[in-house]
Order: C-alpha cells, then structure tokens, then sequence
C-alpha cells in the first residue's frame, strides 16, 4: 500500500511538473523508514545491567522466558497454544528468532502444546526434559521435530546445571531419579524444578509439582530459599505445602494462570497462605506479563 501510494504521488507530481520536489520527498521517507529500523535493530528490548524474567501470559499454563546478560533466551514451557509465539515476539528481535534452551517440566498440554510452534518456528539450540512416557499427540509431536531437526536434548536429573553469564546458574532441584522411558500415574510430581541463581538473588521455577512432590523436594537437603517463586500448579490447592513454602521464604510468588479458569485456579487458600507469609503475590491473569530484573544484588518487578 506504501508502495503504490508512493508510485501514484510520483505520477501526480510529474504531470504537474514537479517530480524533483517528489523525488526529494521520498528520499526524505525512504531514509526515515531507515533510521527508524536503525534504531529498532540497535536498541535492546530488555535492560543488559542484570537478569531479566518474563513470566508470560498464556492462559491456562505456564511459560517463562528468562534473559542473561549476553541476550541469551532459556523458555521454560510453552503453554497450551501458540500464544507463547506473540508473547516471545515482545521480549525477542526480529531479525534474531533463536531461543538457545527450552526446559520443558513435565509434557501435560498446557505446558507443552505452545512448545511446538516454537520448536517449528525458532532456531532452538538444546532442549532439557526428563524423558517421562506420556502419549498425548502434542507431546509425541514435540519430540518428533526435535528428531527431524537434530536438536540436542538433555535428560535432567537434580544436580545437573545450566551456566548462563556473568556467572549466573540455572541448577536443576527435581526429579531425583532418571524417567526416561518411565510410565508414572501423575505427571505433575515429575516437574522439573530450577533454581536460578545470580549472585545473592535466586528465582525457583516449579513446574507443577504438587505437596508429595514437594515434600520429597525437601528431604533432598538441597537450599530451596529464593527471592522469587513461580508458585507450582497454577496456585493449586494441593500445590502450595505451607512447609514448603515457609522454606523457600520468597519475597516475590508468580501465579501463571488463565482468566476465569475451569479448575478454579488459584486456589483461596493458596493466596491467604502467601499473603500471610508476607509474599507480595503477582497473577498473569490479573496483571498480564510479570516481568522482573535481577541482579546480583536485588529483585524488583519491572512491569
């Protein structure tokens, strides 16, 4: 449309004797058009002085985009749909559709399904599972373009780690054993859980993992304080062990949940417990994208 108004104006102009001043005009919206994709290009669209978290609104599910230092992208879920693409369209540039890992926590729908568009659609550069036997078509699919595209992958067990930069570490809390191959009656007690840690400032990503999971996490004797906690399970009710979270001690709790949800999500009794613990409580349903900056020394909601 640009284009043809820009030819018809150039015709009006000629017949009236004045394709120079035209000619003057368009080079004036050519070189702006130029500079304005200068600027997009060169300007980052997250803040490179620390860590940034985007906790993005997918609806029922769970996604959260984590950017280091060195712009490098870590997806942690996908969602139920391809919404995530639009919300990683915020966050990423255009011309640079890489995300260099996705951990997936467990391959139920709403965490999964999103992850094929990105898959299809993003260069990925590894992908961190646990390798758990689950049939729904959605997952199967996933792991038949990561095959297709030779894209490397992990089977995570607690104790292996991720290095992102400036010294910053994702560390990997949960499952304690091997699940390659393992058929299980309750994928959400499979979640992978990741702490992120930065300095003094640490995030835990939990996936779904309900109260057994939970306790279980706890007797592995492992530092499970952060500033930060994606509360597991959408704020479920029995997601939010109150021992568990009385040990994790965060000042800041993410609740990734969809508007007007059919299970009833977050749970009353989930949100009184934080808010009795003294946790300042952030909801993608009521606040849309939770984005919040760390660095080595503090964590403030930069939404």
């Amino acid at each position: 449309m640009v284009v043809s108004s820009l030819l018809f104006y150039n015709q009006f102009m000629d017949k009236n004797g004045k394709k120079y001043f035209a000619s003057k005009l368009n080079l004036f919206i050519l070189l702006s058009i130029v500079f304005a994709l200068i600027y997009y290009v060169s300007s980052d669209q997250i803040d490179s002085s620390g860590i940034n978290i985007h906790f993005l609104s997918v609806g029922q599910g769970d996604a959260e985009l984590i950017q280091d230092t060195a712009g490098k992208n870590i997806l942690i879920d996908g969602g139920p749909d391809s919404t995530v693409l639009g919300e990683l369209d915020k966050y990423t540039k255009f011309y640079q559709r890489k995300i260099d890992a996705i951990i997936l926590t467990h391959p139920h729908a709403d965490h999964v399904n999103g992850l094929v568009d990105v898959v299809e659609k993003y260069q990925v550069g590894h992908v961190y599972l646990t390798g758990v036997l689950h049939t729904a078509p959605e997952y199967i699919k996933f792991l038949s373009i990561l095959k297709e595209k030779n894209i490397p992958t992990t089977d995570i067990i607690a104790g292996d780690s991720l290095s992102l930069s400036d010294g910053a570490d994702l560390k990997f809390l949960y499952p304690k054993t091997k699940l390659v191959g393992s058929k299980v009656d309750n994928l959400n007690n499979t979640s992978v859980v990741a702490k992120l840690i930065y300095g003094d400032k640490s995030a835990i990503f939990m996936g779904d993992l309900e109260d057994e999971g939970q306790i279980e996490l706890m007797k592995l004797s492992q530092d499970l304080t952060a500033d930060i906690l994606k509360v597991s399970h959408h704020g479920s009710k029995y997601a939010s062990n109150i021992n568990f979270l009385k040990e994790v001690n965060p000042k800041i709790a993410v609740i990734e949940v969809g508007k007007n949800n059919q299970f009833g999500h977050p749970h009353t009794n989930t949100i009184i417990t934080l808010n009795s613990l003294g946790v300042a409580v952030y909801r993608t349903d009521t606040d849309g994208d939770v984005n919040i900056q760390m660095t080595k020394t503090n964590v403030k909601v930069i939404k």
